[in-house]
């Protein structure tokens, strides 16, 4: 199931929340959980809320059905060091 949920991450969530300033990556996968990790507007924009409710959540439940628990940690991204 990891795999599964790993591809949808990358190949649709991932281009999608990045034409809005935002990431999202893949924290931990279960039987009956699924952790992911969201970042930029998509987790404190205007929108955020809808983004996780709207776009997110429904993407992960086609993979990972309704019995299991989706969870969406919002964080601040972390600044790129210079060199």
């Amino acid at each position: 199931m990891r795999e599964a949920v790993q591809r949808v991450v990358d190949d649709v969530l991932s281009p999608l929340l990045e034409s809005d300033a935002s990431t999202i990556e893949l924290v931990t996968v279960d039987q009956n959980q699924v952790v992911v990790r969201v970042t930029g507007r998509a987790a404190f924009g205007v929108g955020a809320e809808y983004v996780c409710t709207g776009v997110i959540e429904p993407a992960l439940r086609k993979i990972v059905g309704n019995d299991c628990t989706i969870r969406i940690e919002k964080a601040i991204p972390k600044p790129k060091r210079r060199s």
